[in-house]
């Protein structure tokens, strides 16, 4: 988790978006392109759910 920054570019199982909030309890805020916030855990940067893109 420590690779990602506020206003990194990211590419999830939902689509592309925005990190606009590192971990609050853990988790990753990511804003996705239609608007929707979602949260990742650090699992999800495990598993590949969520990554930089590229």
């Amino acid at each position: 988790m420590s690779d990602f920054v506020r206003g990194m570019k990211v590419t999830t199982i939902f689509g592309e978006g925005i990190v606009v909030n590192l971990p609050v309890f853990r988790r990753i805020a990511v804003q996705l392109e239609d608007g929707t916030i979602r949260y990742f855990w650090p699992e999800d940067v495990v598993t590949g759910r969520i990554r930089p893109a590229a």
